[in-house]
């Protein structure tokens, strides 16, 4: 491991895949007396469709996953804190790839952690991975956990 790699950003969705991710992250910056920033973005497009399925109001389908996306990130908060990594939790709201690139450079990070696997649904298929559009845009290292 490289000493380069002090601030570092990990994308949760809540997901397996993101707490590997996250766990994979936290190692990291134990070992390079480094910090975390855990990020979740509630995408725009899903509270869309969330609003659709459970026929509920832009506001309280924002308040609901919200809600979720604190979850996910206490639970990192939570397992950093066991590793003595500082760490700090963002919710962002808009389009995930975009949003986490935003955070990155705005944040100055090292590098961002992802996982491979995430949650799933029908604007996957059309819009592609968050992580394989966040690798293909990313200027800075972008680690995928399998």
């Amino acid at each position: 491991m490289t000493n380069s790699f002090r601030k570092i950003l990990v994308a949760t969705d809540g997901s397996e895949g993101s707490l590997k991710a996250a766990r994979t992250a936290i190692s990291m910056a134990a070992q390079n007396r480094g910090e975390l920033l855990a990020a979740h973005v509630v995408d725009d497009e899903i509270v869309k469709e969330f609003c659709r399925t459970i026929n509920k109001e832009e506001r309280e389908a924002r308040k609901t996953l919200s809600a979720n996306a604190s979850k996910y990130i206490a639970e990192i908060e939570r397992l950093a804190a066991q590793s003595s990594v500082p760490v700090r939790g963002i919710i962002e709201h808009g389009t995930p790839h975009e949003e986490i690139l935003k955070l990155a450079e705005k944040e100055a990070v090292d590098l961002v952690v992802m996982g491979k696997t995430g949650r799933r649904g029908a604007r996957r298929v059309f819009a592609g991975s968050v992580t394989r559009r966040v690798i293909d845009l990313a200027n800075i290292p972008v680690l995928v956990v399998k």
